[in-house]
């Protein structure tokens, strides 16, 4: 059965906190993952949240779990895991106060359609601190340019570990989960708004 790889990002330090954000990655080359292929999948991730901490508040910690998840694509279940070797917490640069719930969105996007509709993902990388805006309530232009600098660096090594998005099963019983490699992203200069810090 497809599977893909979860590596999670923890985030704390703020108001609304503790929460995470999940990345995907999939192996379209053969079925079944290695250690070495999670511990890449997760270094992925490391280089992505260290690029990211100028943006963010001094209180604000992200750290990559230790855990890599195996999922199931089509049902969704837990089918193993791996141990990674933890790497280091990083913390917000920016001095600056901010809105816990105001910040920016990644929208990723596929070639996949599922049940007629593409099948996409979002990420938030809330909050930002609030030297990262602009006096209008937009993104300013130096912090749009390094979150679209990451989000390009996240998609860029093809292969194995690719980032892809799952679409999770469309209920209890089903068997219709699907992953699709990312092809594109998309960083609007526009906050966006996180209620939960569950994405």
């Amino acid at each position: 059965m497809p599977e893909v790889l979860r590596v999670k990002i923890n985030w704390s330090g703020f108001v609304g906190s503790p929460g995470y954000t999940n990345f995907h990655f999939t192996e379209f080359v053969s079925e079944g993952y290695t250690q070495e292929q999670a511990d890449a999948c997760a270094a992925k991730v490391q280089t992505f949240i260290t690029s990211m901490k100028n943006y963010l508040p001094a209180t604000v910690t992200l750290t990559v779990d230790t855990t890599v998840d195996i999922i199931q694509t089509d049902t969704g279940n837990l089918v193993g895991f791996f141990t990674v070797a933890p790497g280091a917490a990083q913390v917000g640069t920016n001095p600056a106060t901010y809105a816990a719930a105001a910040g920016a969105c990644i929208s990723w996007g596929t070639n996949g359609v599922r049940n007629s509709r593409r099948v996409r993902g979002r990420t938030f990388i809330v909050p930002l601190a609030s030297n990262s805006l602009d006096t209008n309530g937009s993104i300013n232009d130096s912090s749009l340019t390094g979150i679209r600098a990451a989000a390009a660096a996240l998609i860029a090594n093809v292969g194995t570990g690719d980032l892809s998005i799952w679409a999770r099963p469309t209920g209890p019983e089903a068997t219709d989960g699907v992953s699709f490699p990312v092809e594109t992203y998309k960083v609007n200069d526009k906050v966006a708004m996180l209620t939960s810090r569950r994405d």
